[in-house]
């Protein structure tokens, strides 16, 4: 009896001691560090997808901002730095000027 309590009680340790030890490293976690650790993300997206209300809203959340933060890019640079001439053929020149007679 005294040894099932005393397996209990380690057991318990354990778990609590992880449960706050993944509370301490979500903590840590924000958008930035996500978006520059790509495994963490990984990590982080495989929990929200298992288990988005154990998880917790917070952080998912931040995984998915992450997410789009690193396929998105941060929006400072434009798509096409200069725009493309489609039909540089078709640029305006001056009217055609009536011939000389």
């Amino acid at each position: 009896m005294l040894r099932q309590i005393i397996r209990l009680s380690v057991v318990a340790a354990i778990a609590i001691g992880a449960g706050l030890l993944a509370q301490s490293a979500r903590a840590a976690d924000t958008v930035d560090s996500l978006a520059a650790d790509p495994q963490r993300l990984r990590e982080v997206q495989k929990l929200c997808k298992d288990d988005w209300v154990g998880t917790g809203d917070e952080l998912c959340t931040m995984a998915s901002k992450a997410q789009r933060r690193r396929f998105m890019g941060s929006g400072r640079t434009p798509y096409t730095p200069h725009p493309v001439d489609l039909f540089p053929s078709l640029k305006k020149t001056d009217p055609i000027a009536p011939d000389a007679e």
